[in-house]
């Protein structure tokens, strides 16, 4: 199949439902009686922002039910900063924790570990995050913070730990591009950004190449404080919040900022298969769009995402698992980058199947963006979000790492605390609107991974037996 003949295929659902059955039938238990089932908590959870002498942004929330803290550090020193050296800014951040000046490897993992510290690390395209849970005690913060701060601010790069995660990453690169998920990815996001630095990490592998004076120099600019987004949440005050934050700021090397990534290039559609053996083929649909978190098009956007594939009730799961039984799992994914956003479709289907299903999943997106949702749709999507966001956000360490990202964002301190009431504020006519716009001038990109096999027409439906 073609970009050309990417055709679609009309759902049996092409309008949502009128009613929230669940929420009719919960209303008729006794036990329910009490409880407002259509109201939806707020978050309680406006940070306190500030910025620092050096320039670092910084969103912190006190939590004093258990003496600990969470922090989130965000730098701009992802791998679109490779340049011509792949796999340098995951080697430069997986290094970090390999000694100081003053302490080897095992030294620096022994006393990290003997005040009770966990330490995180995570590389992407934009960003390289490190996170640090530790206790709130004056003593054991004040031990740790100091530990943390040498990491960060005068990391030892020795030849030989370098050396070793060079070779850790490599082996990483190469054990996981046969993953079919991964090839997927590589292979959509090599050509929706195409000539692109986000294109680059999908393409190349982690160099062996990279030396310890690239990665100092590196670490000099990419880790500097106004290249920094923090969030902060834990049994600390304000004024100790504050002091935190300025004795490790002053630490990091200063005035050196990334610039933001070129915007997404306009590309062609694509359909391409990867041939793989197996028993299944995996489906990836993405379709591509400029607005950014702080656009005022994006809470539609998300509640047109959690309508479309993102729970069992979504239009895409309710199609091709509950009517049709062609799938077990299917799922989309709203994934903001610096330089666009990606709307992102997962599914496995059987190999015969695979272009049919494609249409019919091109054929839900359509109906969604010519129809729109109903409002009972809406109302079952804002209540997925807030409850996911209160589960999730009842964490320190994920609420520190959001609030690091909303920064890293530009979205303001109360972005959480008035994100419900921004969803439950839009009609069903704001999201058809934002669908026809976004969902209409998005090109689409298919890539599918799995066994060669003769294509046929899907199974009718039960409803179309009837």
């Amino acid at each position: 199949m073609s970009p050309d003949n990417l055709t679609t295929t009309r759902p049996t659902l092409c309008d949502g439902p009128a009613t929230d059955t669940a929420l009719e039938a919960m209303a008729n238990l006794q036990s329910a009686k009490e409880i407002e089932l259509g109201q939806v908590p707020p978050l309680q959870a406006a940070a306190t922002c500030w910025q620092t002498t050096s320039g670092t942004k910084v969103s912190f929330i006190a939590d004093h039910e258990r003496p600990m803290f969470d922090l989130a550090l965000r730098f701009r020193a992802g791998n679109v900063l490779d340049g011509e050296n792949p796999g340098l800014a995951a080697v430069t951040l997986y290094s970090l924790d390999q000694g100081t000046g003053e302490l080897d490897a095992a030294q620096f993992a022994e006393q990290l570990a003997g005040y009770g510290a966990i330490l995180g690390r995570r590389i992407t395209d934009d960003s390289a995050v490190i996170t640090l849970r530790c206790l709130s005690l004056p003593t054991i913060r004040t031990s740790v913070m100091q530990l943390f701060t040498q990491m960060l601010a005068r990391p030892a790069f020795r030849e030989p730990d370098v050396a070793k995660i060079r070779e850790r990453l490599a082996f990483n690169r190469v054990r996981q591009g046969s993953h079919p998920l991964v090839r997927l990815t590589n292979a959509t996001m090599a050509h929706v950004f195409r000539d692109h630095p986000y294109a680059a990490s999908a393409t190349t592998t982690a160099s062996g190449t990279v030396k310890v004076e690239q990665i100092r120099g590196f670490h000099q600019k990419a880790y500097s404080a106004n290249n920094l987004d923090i969030g902060l949440v834990g049994d600390l005050s304000r004024e100790d919040a504050e002091q935190l934050i300025d004795e490790l700021t002053r630490a990091l090397p200063q005035e050196w900022a990334a610039a933001a990534p070129p915007p997404l290039p306009e590309h062609p559609p694509l359909v391409q298969h990867l041939a793989a053996a197996g028993s299944a083929t995996r489906s990836l649909l993405t379709l591509s769009s400029k607005a950014s978190p702080s656009s005022p098009l994006f809470p539609a956007l998300t509640l047109l995402n959690v309508i479309l594939g993102t729970s069992y009730e979504s239009r895409l799961t309710q199609e091709l698992r509950t009517l049709r039984s062609l799938t077990y799992a299917i799922y989309s994914d709203l994934n903001p980058l610096d330089a666009a956003c990606l709307l992102q479709i997962h599914w496995d289907i059987a190999p015969q199947y695979r272009d049919a299903a494609a249409a019919l999943v091109s054929g839900i997106v359509t109906c969604l963006r010519e129809r729109g949702p109903s409002q009972a749709e809406c109302d079952i999507a804002v209540n997925e979000i807030a409850a996911k966001l209160h589960h999730d956000l009842a964490d320190s360490a994920k609420l520190a790492r959001a609030l690091a990202t909303y920064s890293h964002q530009g979205l303001p301190g109360d972005h959480l605390a008035t994100f419900l009431d921004r969803l439950q504020s839009l009609t069903p006519a704001n999201l058809r609107e934002a669908g026809q716009v976004w969902l209409g001038n998005a090109t689409q990109v298919l890539v599918t991974v799995g066994p060669e096999s003769m294509q046929l027409p899907l199974p009718e439906t039960m409803k179309d037996d009837q």
